[in-house]
């Protein structure tokens, strides 16, 4: 990776109480954003982009979501749809990059919330997408849904359309993540063509009809399990950051009540280094997924099988869920402080709580499809 991208991560850090302010990315930083390149570290060579390596989302997300949590949800989002839109065919891939390489893509990729229609050369879709990350500031957005009238999985297709197509429906109030323009969309038979489109199948991996995977076996995997390393990364750099604003924190701190140094208990010593091991260990755990998930592109040439896909995601799942219980540990030992407004810790916990709730952090399914591949039974989430 070899572009800096220290002046990003200061300015995302300098301007994180006014993003959370402003609801969703600020202009200025949108314009870094896309001239920094940090969007398309796994962007085709031929389309502007780096190519990866793919333990690259961990390094550069980890610590975009330490400098704003907010900023880093959105900067995953664009980074892991600009993955799937390298397995477009060429006309779409164009339609996106031909003239704008730089191009920022926002998504939601739950079919349950679209439907479409085939019509002549191409498709008519409606619905109204909820938790659209980053919209207000994308160039492109992704939506998924399924045919009208025939709501299986098999006819999952993902539709590719301008910002200036959809309709943003300002719905974003939350406790946390509060400058991520989490925003609604909405669609009423809107024309896509057809070279706008994929089916879920040609997104689980292997020769997609982008074709990039002859010059990078990178793109021989499947973006639903890479969705998970990034999305997680970015929640993993906001739980470091939780540890490091409490260790400056106590530090200068004395007990209300006992009037001594907090640093000095040794309850807080045993408690803290605890919490930072498992931080820590999270985001090693997330560089150890992103290479064994290569390596099985590069090194075996072939697509992950579904136990280790399921691994992958599981081990996901797993890191961000090591660091939200690390975060818990720093928060317990935090004190009244903590729980105001003005509170750098509580806002950034309360941004963490709420990364915690996307559902590649929901320990049950995650952990159920890949025990159920452990134990030789089918991979029951066919996303991946």
């Amino acid at each position: 990776m070899p572009v800096n991208f220290e002046p990003l991560y200061q300015e995302l850090r300098n301007r994180r109480a006014e993003t959370s302010a402003n609801r969703k990315m600020l202009p200025a930083i949108r314009d870094q954003v896309r001239e920094s390149g940090v969007a398309r570290i796994l962007q085709p060579r031929g389309h502007g982009g780096a190519g990866g390596p793919l333990r690259d989302i961990v390094t550069v997300l980890t610590q975009i979501g330490a400098a704003c949590g907010s900023s880093g949800w959105v900067i995953a989002q664009y980074v892991l749809h600009n993955y799937m839109v390298s397995q477009w065919p060429a006309e779409g891939r164009d339609a996106v990059w031909g003239k704008d390489p730089k191009a920022l893509v926002a998504g939601i990729l739950v079919p349950s919330m679209g439907n479409y229609e085939v019509v002549d050369g191409g498709y008519s879709v409606s619905g109204r997408w909820q938790w659209v990350t980053g919209v207000d500031t994308c160039d492109w957005c992704m939506v998924t849904a399924y045919k009208k009238d025939n709501p299986g999985p098999e006819t999952h297709r993902h539709f590719l359309l301008p910002r200036e197509q959809i309709d943003i429906l300002d719905t974003w109030y939350a406790i946390g993540l509060k400058g991520s323009g989490t925003n609604d969309v909405e669609l009423k038979q809107v024309f896509v063509p057809s070279y706008l489109s994929l089916t879920m199948a040609e997104l689980r991996g292997g020769e997609s009809p982008g074709g990039q995977w002859r010059d990078n076996p990178l793109y021989l995997l499947p973006s639903y399990s890479i969705f998970g390393l990034g999305i997680t990364s970015g929640a993993v750099g906001i739980a470091r950051e939780i540890a490091t604003e409490y260790n400056a924190i106590v530090c200068k701190k004395a007990s209300v009540m006992s009037e001594q140094r907090v640093a000095d208990f040794s309850s807080q010593q045993i408690k803290f280094a605890e919490a930072k091991c498992a931080v820590d260990s999270a985001v090693e755990i997330l560089r150890f997924a992103a290479d064994e998930f290569l390596s099985i592109a590069t090194q075996g040439a072939r697509v992950p099988t579904d136990m280790e896909r399921a691994r992958c995601r599981a081990l996901a799942t797993f890191a961000g869920n090591t660091a939200m219980d690390s975060s818990k540990t720093v928060w317990d030992l935090s004190g009244a402080l903590s729980v105001l407004s003005s509170s750098v810790l509580g806002g950034l916990y309360t941004d963490l709580i709420v990364a915690n709730q996307h559902f590649t952090q929901n320990k049950d399914p995650n952990f159920k499809s890949y025990g159920r591949t452990l134990y030789g039974l089918p991979l029951d989430n066919p996303t991946l």
